[in-house]
């Protein structure tokens, strides 16, 4: 998948339609695989089965988290078909896998 540029010069913008991959992106996960590298076994920093094993371990987070970020989309109203797009699904396959999901985390206390 070739990378294209996400305009990021509006500090008003509203985030991509899709899921856009570009060199912010990479460098946030690049980020990501060396800290968490660097606390799992600092000595070995550059081993490749080490970035297998970072990588995974984030999908594996990423995967955890996102039953919680649909959940709290469709709590502020985003449509099913808003949500299916930045998975890169269907609607009907965004409702079936996320429709049943109980929060696993509480939601934040909103102040007066």
């Amino acid at each position: 998948m070739a990378a294209e540029t996400c305009q990021t010069n509006d500090p008003r913008r509203r985030h991509p339609e899709r899921v856009v991959l570009d060199d912010d992106s990479a460098q946030v996960l690049d980020d990501a695989v060396y800290y968490l590298s660097i606390y799992r076994m600092p000595m070995g920093y550059g081993d490749g089965l080490l970035r297998v094993h970072a990588l995974a371990l984030l999908i594996a987070q990423a995967n955890t988290i996102m039953a919680d970020a649909v959940a709290d989309a469709r709590d502020q109203d985003h449509p099913w078909a808003e949500i299916a797009a930045q998975l890169g699904v269907n609607t009907q396959t965004a409702r079936r896998r996320y429709s049943r999901h109980h929060r696993t985390r509480s939601v934040p206390i909103e102040l007066d």
